[in-house]
């Protein structure tokens, strides 16, 4: 074969085989054959947590649940501890992680009140967003970084109204926000930080683990994220005693007293208990998140690296003082250098044996049906609310971010062998597309 139908890749420390020119999608070879390597997280060490809470559930049934239990506070515990602080509530869901702060927040501590304004990115899954809505709170969506799909400090102040009062800053796929300027902006205009770190499990931040540095830091334990509580969970961590008893008492797990039990309740509460299986089965996963994370960070530096020197393609940008996490890894892809549509370009992706998907979400979370279709209802129409409030085209890095986004599969279960197959895989198909 000529020289000149040879494509090879070098980066600092290994060789990227040589590819076929001709794409899998029009006939060729694919890069990759094999089956994408499985994550493989859950072994014995949850089987032996989990059965000594069914033991213990034989000899007595009130074993099972968090009140009657060890397991959840033990895990509520270490989970806070992992993160630097004292306290943490669990709950059922990634979703009720983050709506706990703001049931605390709207009853009993009445900081938030109807039409206030809670600002949020508008890339996100829509639990970040829901319990905002659900209380007559209205999001303010602030533009994102197109290479990291994060807020950005200046996009949140040109946000700020004086009916501002909450920033929910999202780590979304692990990469870190810049939280010093969110916290700057906090303390100049007395706004509660909520940190939605349901992607960015072990992610850190000049130091401090993401999710101690706002006022709340919220965790999904659902079964595809770093770690689990055994299929569903979500945890919330916080710095003071009066936030966690709070916490506690609108989760209905503990701090409530007989007295408002039932209809003495004072405000519209959900019951958002932790199981002792499941807090049994996130015990034996926390120990394993450092590795987990170390691991996922290796194999994107690799990718990185690769990444760096082709044309079409970014890999994503990191805050400066970040570690991220890694939920999942991004390909950015220069749209304007290539002949073809960004799903396309992903399609091609995929028939060469790559698990990768374009965009992250389809649209900005205010194009959303719960949003969009609803703006003639409360919250929006509430008396107390801001007039005017536009979300149509307000955020254009947002969707210039969503049209250029390739997401893609790299887990602590993969080996090298996968990076540089990404890495094979994207120069070929960047070959055949770039103009």
């Amino acid at each position: 074969m000529n020289n000149k139908h040879i494509k090879t890749f070098r980066t600092r420390r290994y060789f990227v085989m040589p590819i076929n020119e001709k794409l899998m999608i029009d006939g060729g070879e694919p890069v990759r054959k094999g089956p994408w390597p499985r994550r493989m997280h859950v072994d014995y060490m949850e089987f032996a947590e989990v059965m000594g809470v069914i033991t213990a559930a034989a000899k007595d049934p009130e074993k099972l649940w968090r009140t009657g239990g060890p397991k959840v506070k033990e895990f509520e515990e270490s989970f806070a501890a992992f993160h630097g602080l004292k306290y943490g509530v669990s709950s059922s869901t990634g979703t009720a992680a983050v709506h706990l702060p703001i049931l605390a927040l709207t009853g009993i501590e009445q900081k938030l009140e109807p039409g206030s304004e809670v600002i949020t990115t508008p890339i996100t899954d829509p639990g970040t967003v829901m319990p905002i809505i659900l209380h007559n709170l209205i999001p303010i969506f602030a533009d994102v970084d197109p290479l990291t799909l994060n807020i950005t400090p200046e996009s949140v102040e040109k946000c700020i109204t004086d009916k501002t009062r909450a920033i929910i800053a999202v780590h979304l796929a692990g990469l870190v926000v810049d939280m010093d300027g969110i916290m700057k902006l906090a303390r100049k205009h007395d706004l509660v930080v909520i940190e939605d770190c349901a992607q960015a499990h072990g992610a850190e931040y000049k130091g401090k683990m993401v999710g101690s540095i706002g006022d709340y830091g919220c965790f999904s334990l659902m079964a595809g994220k770093h770690i689990t509580s055994g299929g569903e969970g979500g945890m919330t961590i916080t710095k003071t005693e009066e936030a966690w008893k709070n916490l506690h008492y609108v989760a209905r797990s503990r701090w409530m007293p007989h007295s408002e039990i039932g209809s003495g309740i004072p405000w519209p509460l959900l019951n958002y208990r932790m199981t002792e299986m499941q807090a049994a089965c996130g015990i034996a996963q926390l120990p394993k998140l450092p590795s987990i994370v170390s691991r996922r960070r290796e194999l994107n530096r690799r990718l990185e690296a690769g990444l760096s020197r082709l044309s079409t393609v970014k890999p994503s940008k990191i805050v400066e003082g970040s570690k991220p996490s890694y939920w999942f890894s991004m390909i950015h892809v220069d749209t304007s250098a290539i002949r073809v549509s960004l799903d396309r370009f992903a399609e091609a992706l995929g028939k060469e044996g790559i698990p990768c998907g374009a965009r992250y979400i389809a649209i900005p979370m205010y194009e959303f049906g719960f949003i969009k279709d609803r703006q003639d209802r409360y919250p929006w129409t509430l008396p107390d609310a801001r007039k005017g409030i536009v979300y149509k085209n307000s955020c254009p890095n947002t969707v210039k971010a969503l049209n250029s986004v390739i997401t893609v599969e790299l887990h602590e279960g993969c080996t090298e062998k996968e990076v540089d197959d990404i890495i094979t895989a994207v120069k070929k198909v960047e070959a055949h597309y770039a103009k």
